[in-house]
């Protein structure tokens, strides 16, 4: 049987037998519940990883004779400052 040790921190990390077995990925809530004598553990909410290149391509930009500066991506620099009298 898998086992694991408790950190000062009171942190467990769950084997990976385990984790494997039940399908838990990072995100997935779990719920502590006392039984007595005995802890239980369980799924609260399971979470799916995501698949960042599944997202490749959603994005359609026009195509640009001259490539992007890096200050095209900076969403402070889509901000307007406004210029007042200064006190």
């Amino acid at each position: 049987m898998p086992a694991a040790t408790l950190t000062e921190k009171g942190q467990v990390v769950i084997p990976a037998e385990i984790r494997a077995r039940h399908g838990l990925t990072p995100g997935t809530q779990v719920e502590f519940v006392d039984e007595g004598g005995t802890i239980r553990l369980i799924v609260r909410r399971r979470v799916t990883p995501s698949d960042p290149a599944a997202g490749y391509g959603l994005v359609k930009l026009k195509p640009r004779s001259k490539p992007r500066s890096l200050a095209e991506f900076d969403p402070a620099s889509l901000l307007k400052v406004k210029k007042g009298p200064t006190a």
